[in-house]
């Protein structure tokens, strides 16, 4: 049997008011902090509990919807940093990507904090970054690979290269979030490129 499109067009409806009841969360999260409730995100939305609970079942529905945002978001920001600034060589790579990864996160702490708490406020979140880290991993890989010298550089050591690059700048951003008092990010950002520019800049130079 032919459908006659209806379907084609709820399962539209549906992803387009999915996206919209997200973007009142982020905004309700910004607004409240990361501890936000339900009644308050649905205040913000002008709608109530029951219409969220319909479009993504609970809370946990809704957070996972709400990471799948900030993580597209994120990846994003650092493609476009990344891109927008790629050297001929890899000295400035670490210092363009933490400084967008702390740029990100600091201009929206309440949705980090979200995501990394879990959909329970206080519970442990599991793996709340999920693939992001694996994907802009291989990203970063390839931007090794493409880079001036990286036809010298085997597919392995462009991998360990950009997987653990993108895993220490992650650890990073994670314990400055976390710190009580915060050192300014440009401070950060001098830490991490005085540790790898010297280090991208040897290990590039063709034996």
């Amino acid at each position: 049997m032919t459908g006659d499109g209806r379907d084609t067009r709820w399962d539209a409806h549906r992803i387009t008011r999915r996206r919209e009841l997200v973007s009142h969360a982020l905004r309700a999260i910004r607004v409240n902090g990361a501890g936000v409730g339900m009644d308050e995100i649905a205040s913000r939305a002008g709608t109530s509990k029951t219409v969220f609970y319909r479009h993504f079942g609970d809370r946990a529905g809704l957070y996972e919807a709400v990471v799948e945002s900030v993580h597209a978001y994120i990846e994003q920001g650092l493609t476009t940093a990344i891109a927008a600034h790629e050297p001929a060589n890899l000295d400035h790579l670490a210092t363009v990507l933490s400084d967008a990864y702390l740029t990100l996160v600091e201009r929206d702490p309440e949705i980090y904090r979200f995501v990394m708490n879990g959909p329970i406020p206080g519970a442990a979140a599991g793996d709340p970054m999920g693939s992001m880290p694996v994907r802009m991993g291989d990203y970063v890989t390839g931007v090794i690979v493409a880079s001036e010298n990286g036809p010298g550089v085997s597919a392995q050591c462009a991998a360990t290269w950009g997987h653990g690059l993108v895993g220490f700048i992650s650890a990073v951003v994670a314990r400055w979030m976390e710190s009580g008092q915060r050192e300014p990010r440009d401070q950060v950002v001098d830490h991490v490129s005085r540790l790898f520019a010297p280090a991208f800049a040897s290990a590039m130079t063709p034996s």
